[in-house]
């Protein structure tokens, strides 16, 4: 059991400071994909960032201000991303699709606030009769009974918004292993049971395995931590 208010407070500055002490190589995006995120870019860099993202080569989406990449599966904050663009400068504006190529490809190759690294593997099968779908969607109604969200079952993706200027990015693998861990301990427990104690320690840990588009504030953790139950 936690203290929600406590839980609350220690997680914003856990994750913050997680936050600023991430690689400063970042980025973002706006509305290239049909997101209509404000990534606070100048005005003279925008349409050059939204040009390299079009002609991103590799199979790729956004929603809510995140990049889904296949090859290799990743979740990129388009804040990151867009921040990495504008540091750049004159290189990025003059070149911006390898800038965005080899930006993303930097993000990509390790985890860090705001890069979520994914399995393609994750499920085979299924766990408690929930395929991946059915998985996904458990979770969701745990997190986000109401609201925005979007999930990729293919590479084992839930994104939470918990608003216009925020998105929460999980890992469905790494959920499911602390799944199975309470699982063996709880063989008895609903399935709702056992997901309302592991994802909320998931989330109140800031990762591995979860991460936000920017550093999530008190209302954006209670929005995803409101079904944390008070102490019995």
């Amino acid at each position: 059991m936690w203290i929600a208010v406590a839980v609350l407070g220690a997680v914003v500055v856990g994750v913050v400071v997680w936050w600023l002490r991430r690689d400063p190589v970042g980025g973002g995006a706006d509305d290239a994909f049909g997101t209509d995120v404000d990534l606070g870019l100048p005005a003279e860099a925008e349409p050059a960032f939204m040009e390299g993202l079009r002609a991103y080569p590799l199979r790729a989406d956004v929603w809510r201000g995140v990049l889904t990449t296949y090859e290799p599966p990743r979740l990129i904050s388009l804040h990151l991303l867009a921040d990495a663009f504008a540091a750049r400068g004159d290189a990025a504006l003059h070149d911006p699709q390898d800038a965005v190529a080899t930006l993303v490809a930097q993000l990509a190759a390790a985890e860090r606030p705001g890069v979520l690294h994914l399995r393609a593997d994750w499920l085979d099968g299924e766990v408690d009769g929930m395929d991946r779908a059915g998985f996904a969607e458990a979770v969701r109604e745990v997190l986000c009974p109401e609201g925005a969200w979007s999930a990729d079952e293919a590479i084992g993706a839930l994104q939470v918004a918990t608003g216009q200027a925020n998105t929460m990015m999980l890992d469905l693998a790494r959920l499911l292993d602390l799944y199975r861990e309470a699982r063996e301990k709880q063989p008895d427990a609903a399935v709702e049971e056992l997901l309302r104690e592991v994802a909320p320690r998931l989330i109140a840990a800031g990762g591995p395995g979860l991460t936000w588009t920017k550093p999530p504030t008190r209302d954006d953790l209670r929005m995803v931590l409101g079904g944390v139950p008070e102490p019995g």
